[in-house]
């Protein structure tokens, strides 16, 4: 029993001694082949070399092309297009991966190594090819969103419309099996609905507070008139911003709110008017030409804005006066000339005037308190047409022309010729009349009618500017 024992072990030692020097010449033959069993997706590469299994799956890969059938509409595309592609170099290492192994040579003549294709997926060109799908089967969805109206003075929601998306086991799935087998297939595809991300009433929300916000009224009052912006205005000022097509919380414009309130401060804003009085030399006022008027600023409208904006952006109504602080006017000084106190036209010294007496039919020239012409007789309106009464300037000379007008009784009238003409107010002027032989009552159509040699002294006396006084 011993002996036996003995001879057996003897025999299963010197098995793996034989093997083992056949083993060294089979695995010198395979260290660069693909060993015996080897093959890829079900297809034999035994005994190929690196390059030729690499050559092989790279030709099935190219090879491969999937019938995409999507609600009757049907294309053909190769791996690439849909985003996968076989990574060759990484399945031929697999292939490859056991010649590492002694054990490996060892049992290859009794085994089988079928390595699947490694398969590289692109996410993004994936998932273009699957909207596309969704597109073409018109079943795109639509989130719900919030925007201003047709009437630009609320906000309205656009309901949501469900979607669909591709059912991965009909169409991912069907591909990337396809990669790893290397074989062409057909994917039937299916579509599963989606729920939108933006809900119609999770819009309406949204759509409610802007709204809240929108109807507010704002009214400022500037102590006399109250004003408010209009409904579309006060909409423009609302805005509903989004992160990924997801409407956030309605926001009201402070700045915009502002400005307003600000422009209804500028409009409230009145300048101060300075005033004017005569004085006489010793400084007493004599009389007042202009009235001084104080101005007023609006001193609370950053306040009343803040205030504003509060209220507004919590849906509520808002109302605020205006206050004011005052500009101060100032007063200006004109001295008399000694002796113009009483005169028709309190002139300042030096000053150059034209007195027109309507009751006495005369004209004097004056400079300061001193006649430097006159009184001379002249003809002024006739009571149909009378003289306009008051201060005024002369604004506009003429040496030479023809005046135009209308009678008493609605009739044209034009007169050539006329010379030396100082207009002091709209159409009525100083100017020589040639066709009057005396002077010294009322008669013309308003101007005042001079001798010649007079209207020519008065036309170079006095220039643009020169006060001209008419009374009774």
């Amino acid at each position: 029993m011993g002996t036996r024992r003995r001879v057996l072990l003897t025999t299963a030692i010197a098995v793996p001694m034989v093997i083992g020097a056949a083993g060294a010449a089979y695995a010198n033959h395979y260290q660069e082949r693909a060993l015996p069993g080897s093959s890829v997706a079900g297809v034999s590469v035994a005994g190929m070399t690196r390059a030729d299994v690499t050559e092989s799956v790279r030709d099935r890969a190219t090879g491969v092309t999937i019938t995409v059938d999507a609600d009757g509409t049907t294309q053909t595309e190769h791996l690439a297009d849909l985003g996968y592609t076989v990574d060759v170099d990484a399945t031929v290492d697999a292939v490859f991966a056991p010649n590492q192994s002694w054990a490996s040579y060892a049992t290859s003549l009794i085994s089988s190594h079928d390595v699947a294709a490694v398969v590289v997926t692109d996410p993004t060109t994936v998932d273009e090819v699957a909207t596309e799908l969704v597109e073409r089967s018109d079943r795109v969805g639509r989130n719900a969103s919030v925007g201003l109206g047709t009437d630009k003075t609320s906000f309205e929601v656009t309901p949501a419309v469900a979607g669909h998306t591709v059912a991965p086991e009909s169409f991912q799935d069907v591909v990337d099996d396809a990669a790893r087998t290397l074989s062409p297939a057909t994917a039937d595809v299916t579509f599963v609905e989606t729920t939108p991300t933006v809900t119609t009433a999770a819009a309406e929300k949204v759509a409610k507070k802007a709204n809240a916000i929108a109807s507010a009224t704002l009214t400022v009052s500037d102590g006399s008139e109250s004003h408010s912006p209009s409904a579309t205005l006060r909409a423009s000022w609302v805005s509903v911003p989004t992160t990924d097509g997801v409407p956030g919380t309605p926001t009201l414009d402070a700045g915009k709110v502002q400005s307003w309130v600000s422009s209804q401060a500028d409009d409230a804003r009145t300048e101060p008017r300075s005033g004017l009085r005569n004085v006489s030399a010793a400084g007493a006022v004599l009389s007042v030409v202009d009235e001084a008027r104080d101005g007023r600023v609006v001193s609370n409208a950053d306040a009343l804005a803040t205030a504003a904006t509060k209220a507004l952006a919590a849906g509520e109504d808002y109302s605020g006066d205006f206050e004011y602080d005052t500009l101060a006017a100032t007063w200006n000084q004109r001295t008399v000339a000694v002796g113009a106190e009483k005169l028709a036209y309190p002139a300042a010294e030096g000053e150059k005037w034209i007195d027109v007496d309507l009751t006495k039919h005369t004209m004097t020239a004056y400079v300061g308190a001193k006649v430097v012409k006159g009184p001379i007789t002249m003809v002024d309106g006739a009571g149909e047409t009378p003289t306009v009464v008051g201060t005024f300037k002369v604004y506009l000379k003429n040496p030479l022309m023809t005046m135009r007008g209308t009678n008493a009784d609605g009739t044209p009238y034009e007169t050539e010729d006329v010379p030396w003409t100082s207009f002091f107010h709209r159409g009525y002027a100083l100017h020589g009349a040639p066709w009057r032989s005396s002077f010294g009552y009322s008669a013309s159509h308003g101007c005042i009618n001079l001798p010649v040699d007079v209207a020519k002294w008065i036309y170079d006396f006095a220039p643009i500017g020169t006060p001209v006084t008419t009374h009774r």
